[in-house]
């Protein structure tokens, strides 16, 4: 997204200033003010953390090396910015072990997403319930139940007409072929994402162990990202330890 890149820059290039009315004017505060309210932390070093955040998981940053170590990528981000990666702080964040900056980091991803979130996830829904119509059984024969004079239930059965039954089977095939197209459909979007957000995905399977742009096959709301980042992480830490 350029236009965090280009506040990164601003951020980077003048750490010292108060740079939250420029986070506000490019609708950028609300991801990162939690940010500025670490602990202990500077104005400046909050500017430069900043900075880290979208240089780290943008896809276009051109500081974010898929071809390198994601640690060592890290910290290379950190220390040209001018952090230094032994402090406790920059090794939480570094080991995304830091749940506010994780929240930040939730926030932003967030913000990355576009309208292909939403239609690859129609588009699967879609083909999932038609899929399921479509492989509905066709019967030959309606059965329902009807009481006798002497209060006894009995199960009837009647034909259907074989006309009708061709009829259901004619709109299943249709069913079947718009699912077919839906799936087509959401595969073809994901793949462009998955274009586009190749260091992305890349970061966060590094980190929190999924992809960025697999998101869209799940219904996960911009508001639960934390919650969603959060449960991730623990579950990747859990494996390792």
């Amino acid at each position: 997204m350029q236009k965090a890149i280009e506040a990164a820059k601003v951020l980077s290039e003048h750490p010292d200033k108060n740079n939250l009315q420029h986070l506000k004017d490019t609708d950028l505060y609300d991801v990162f003010k939690d940010i500025y309210k670490l602990e202990n932390i500077t104005n400046k070093e909050a500017n430069l953390l900043t900075a880290y955040l979208i240089y780290t998981y943008d896809p276009d940053s051109m500081r974010l090396n898929i071809s390198k170590d994601r640690h060592e990528n890290k910290e290379e981000i950190m220390l040209s910015l001018g952090l230094k990666p032994s402090m406790d702080l920059m090794q939480d964040v570094i080991h995304n072990d830091n749940d506010n900056f994780n929240t930040c980091v939730s926030l932003y991803l967030g913000k990355l997403t576009d309208w292909r979130w939403s239609t690859v996830y129609s588009l699967l829904d879609y083909h999932s319930n038609m899929l399921r119509f479509a492989n509905q059984k066709t019967d030959s024969e309606k059965r329902t139940d009807k009481m006798s004079k002497e209060g006894v239930v009995k199960e009837m059965k009647e034909d259907i007409d074989m006309d009708t039954v061709a009829k259901v089977n004619i709109q299943k095939g249709a069913l079947l072929t718009k699912a077919i197209e839906a799936r087509q459909e959401a595969d073809r979007l994901l793949e462009a994402m998955r274009k586009d957000f190749l260091p992305t995905d890349t970061a966060t399977q590094a980190d929190f162990g999924f992809a960025f742009t697999d998101t869209a096959k799940k219904k996960v709301d911009i508001y639960s990202w934390r919650s969603f980042i959060k449960d991730r992480n623990e579950k990747k830490k859990s494996l390792v330890h």
